[in-house]
Parts: C-alpha cells; sequence; structure tokens
C-alpha cells in the first residue's frame, strides 16, 4: 500500500498548471489558422517535454462504461503532434487532458492492449480513456490498487478491500479471482488471460471479466513466486522466499518451464535473528515480498527495474541485451515504489523519479546477435506501452497513439 501513498503523495506535490480544454467541433476553423505555430511548438525534441498535473479537486463521480472502439482521427485528434521518437503513427496520436471534469488531476495506472487507459485522481477516482481520446470519464468506483485494462474491461480494488472488481465496455461488473487479490501487487492482462496474486501470494489465472479463475498449479512448493510479467502463455514469477529464482510457467498447462537467478539488487528474504514475543522470527524490512520492484515482458525480452536500474535480457539465452539505461534513481527516492515498468508487442516504457524512457526492442539483439544501436527515447513525466500502443505526457495533457 505504500506505493499507493507514493503515487498519490506525487499527485499532490506536481507542480500547478492551467490546462487549456479541447477546442471542439466550432473551433475547427481556428484551429486550421493556428496549427502553423502548433507545428512549430511541435518541432522542439521530443525529450524536452514538460511534466504538469494539476490541482487537485472534488467531482460527481458517476458510474460510466469503459471508452469505445479504436478509429482514426475525429474531435480529439491531436492536430500537428510529432511522434516521439518517431515511434508512433501521428494520424493516430490522439489527447487525453491531464484533468478530469472539476479539475482534479489524473494519473494513468494502466494501458491496455486495445488502448483503453486507466487511472486514478489523487483521492483514489477511477477513471479511463481510450483510442478516441478526450476527458477521462468517471468509473464511479475508487481503487487503492489492481488497476488493470483487458480487452474490453478494466479491473480494480476498492480501499480496505481484498475482492478484484472488473467492468466491461457494455458496464457490466463482475469479480475475477478465486479467493481475492492484493492491492499491492500488479494485476496483469494478456491473450485474454488476468493475472494476479491472492491474499497468501499465491499467483491465480482467470478469463475476462466475471471469472473466478483457479490458483495456480504450485507443485508442491512452498512458494511458486510472485506473479510479476505475463507474455501470454508465459507467466514469470519470482520466488524470494525459498529457491531465489525467476520462474517462467506456460498458463496453458502451468508447466515450468525455466528457471532464472534472481536480477541483481533484488534481495532475497531475510529474517531476523531473534524470535519475537511470539516466537516467531520476522522477515528484515526491505526483502523478499516487501521489496518492491518492477518487470515486464515481450515475446523476446524480460525486463526488470530495480533500484532504479533497468536491466533487459534476451529470452533466448537469457543474455543481457541492456543494462542500465541513463535514468538511474534520484537521489530523494528510496525505493522502486511508485515506478512503472510496462510493455508492448515491441516498446518497453519505465518510469522513476518522474521520468520515463521508452526503448524500441526491434532495436535490441536477441541473444544471438548484438544490438544494433540501443537508443532511450527520454520524457518527462509517465509512459506506458501496451500492445500497439504508447501512451505518454506531454506538457498539460497525456497523448495516446499506435506504434508504427
Amino acid at each position: 500500500m505504500n506505493g499507493i501513498e507514493d503515487r498519490l503523495r506525487d499527485a499532490f506535490g506536481a507542480q500547478a498548471d492551467t490546462v487549456r480544454p479541447h477546442a471542439g467541433a466550432r473551433a475547427e476553423n481556428a484551429r486550421r489558422v493556428r496549427r502553423s505555430t502548433v507545428r512549430r511548438r511541435a518541432a522542439v525534441p521530443a525529450g524536452a517535454v514538460a511534466a504538469v498535473a494539476a490541482v487537485a479537486a472534488t467531482a460527481a463521480a458517476v458510474p460510466g462504461v469503459l471508452p469505445g472502439a479504436s478509429h482514426r482521427g475525429g474531435p480529439d485528434a491531436a492536430a500537428g503532434v510529432r511522434s516521439p521518437g518517431n515511434l508512433v503513427d501521428p494520424s493516430t496520436i490522439v489527447t487525453i487532458p491531464a484533468t478530469v471534469a472539476g479539475g482534479a488531476a489524473f494519473t494513468p495506472d494502466a494501458l491496455g492492449a486495445d488502448g483503453t487507459v486507466a487511472g486514478r485522481t489523487a483521492d483514489g477516482r477511477v477513471y479511463t480513456a481510450g483510442p478516441k481520446g478526450g476527458r477521462p470519464e468517471p468509473l464511479g468506483v475508487r481503487a487503492e490498487g489492481g488497476l488493470a485494462a483487458g480487452k474490453g474491461f478494466v479491473t480494480w480494488i476498492a480501499p480496505g478491500s481484498w475482492k478484484l472488481s472488473c467492468r466491461t465496455t457494455g458496464g457490466r461488473t463482475g469479480v475475477i479471482g478465486p479467493q481475492g487479490a492484493t492491492p499491492a501487487d500488479p494485476v496483469l492482462t494478456g491473450g485474454g488471460a488476468v493475472v494476479g496474486d491472492d491474499p497468501m501470494n499465491q499467483p491465480f489465472v482467470a478469463t475476462g471479466c466475471g471469472d473466478a479463475g483457479r490458483t495456480v498449479d504450485g507443485h508442491g512448493k512452498g512458494v511458486l513466486g510472485r506473479a510479476l510479467a505475463l507474455a501470454y502463455p508465459t507467466l514469470f514469477v519470482a520466488d524470494t522466499s525459498n529457491d531465489d529464482v525467476i520462474r517462467e510457467i506456460d498458463l496453458r498447462t502451468d508447466a515450468i518451464v525455466r528457471e532464472h537467478p534472481l536480477p541483481p539488487g533484488v534481495r532475497p528474504l531475510k529474517l531476523t535473528g531473534e524470535p519475537g514475543k511470539d516466537g516467531a522470527r520476522r522477515s528484515v524490512p526491505g526483502t523478499g515480498f516487501d521489496q518492491k520492484w518492477r518487470a515486464a515482458a515481450t515475446k523476446d525480452y524480460f525486463a526488470t527495474l530495480v533500484g532504479g536500474e533497468l536491466r533487459i535480457v534476451a529470452r533466448h539465452g537469457w543474455k543481457n541485451v541492456a543494462v542500465g539505461l541513463g535514468l538511474g534513481k534520484p537521489p530523494a527516492a528510496k525505493s522502486d515504489r511508485g515506478a512503472l515498468l510496462t510493455a508492448g508487442d515491441h516498446l518497453i516504457a519505465y518510469t522513476t523519479g518522474g521520468v520515463s524512457g521508452v526503448i524500441d526492442t526491434r532495436r535490441l539483439g536477441d541473444g544471438r546477435t548484438p544490438p544494433r544501436a540501443i537508443s532511450t527515447l527520454v520524457l518527462k513525466g509517465p509512459a506506458l506501452a501496451a500492445g500497439g500502443w504508447l501512451l505518454w505526457r506531454d506538457g498539460a495533457a497525456y497523448r495516446l497513439g499506435r506504434v508504427r
């Protein structure tokens, strides 16, 4: 829950600014006149964008449904906005304001492979947007954790709850998981599967909104591992309590396919030397499940963010192809709580200390060949990747577009 508190603290502490509302259809002629100015502004390098958060305010939350299907252009298309690092098709870029109705700052938590964006205001209210852009719409719920976007639905865990709730594009609400979920752990979606950790730190898998699902077979191990990343059908789990390994699990069969050493910087569970009054030994803070670090995966790569350092390995041969690409942990940061690491079909995006990096894995070596050129697009503010989409902060708004 500390990760949630850190994100709320970051949202309140961000610098306030004025958000320009979308002009709408009647302003189309004026927007055409301004396009020359927009193009000159867009000529500034993408790495120079400024992160601006709006002041939090109270607004009525009305239960809603998720955004509709993707389309090109439309009233919220971001005319004249350049693709960051030439990674995104400019004709697909749309604008999502960084504030909700009433002025509260909107911070994205999750991006789905269908372009659905799910996020919260500082008081935990959940809002969604999508490939059509436009101001985020209220879902009518609050979340402590569990924010994820699957194909046609979003998930959340209400404050004080262990229940993983979901809502579809049609407005149907359901519950996922056989025995609840842990708010502090990620909920993963992909290939039609939804994966999380139950309150006993056992990974579970379900199919779509409202499916109770099942606990992943533990193979007789005391701890199979905490769910880290999903590149369907492969689930990556980290056992930091017993065997100190990362396991690859085939969700179609629950078979353990491979095991790998823990990434550098990950601290396995360590117990205090002296038992407490109840005779039990306590875990040392910052070890085992208490250490919060991030992971993401594509069909070819596995990435981790530990102690502010990004590490990418090729899944073929498990060889490092990129380490420490320039976004070191800020001096004031004490942990990776609140950091983001996401992966799409080809992009890996990571955010730490208010700065983001985006890497095109098509330029990385595959474990059999060396990298052609490792380049990191650096942006201010959060960036998320999923499927064929990239979401990034651009001044007083977010932009969403399809990867080339």
